[in-house]
C-alpha cells in the first residue's frame, strides 16, 4: 500500500538530514541540518532557490503570551 498524497508532500519539505533522522539509529543527524531559513532567489520576485525544513526540531518554542 502506498502513502497518501499528504505523506509524499510532508516528506518533500524536510531536509535529507531530517528524513535520514527519522530512522532509528540516526537520531542524532538532525544536528547536521542546515536548512533553517527558506533561502531567497536572487531577482525572483519571492520564489524560493531552498525552502526551509518543516521538521518540527527546527521550530522556534511558542511563546506565550501574557
Amino acid at each position: 500500500m502506498s502513502p497518501g498524497p499528504g505523506a509524499a508532500a510532508d516528506m518533500r519539505a524536510l531536509s535529507p538530514e531530517c528524513t535520514l533522522a527519522r530512522q532509528p539509529g540516526y537520531e542524532d543527524v538532525h544536528g547536521a541540518c542546515r536548512r533553517l531559513t527558506d533561502i531567497p532567489l536572487p531577482y525572483g520576485g519571492g520564489l524560493l532557490l531552498v525552502r526551509r525544513c518543516d521538521c518540527a526540531c527546527h521550530r522556534p518554542p511558542h511563546r506565550r503570551e501574557e
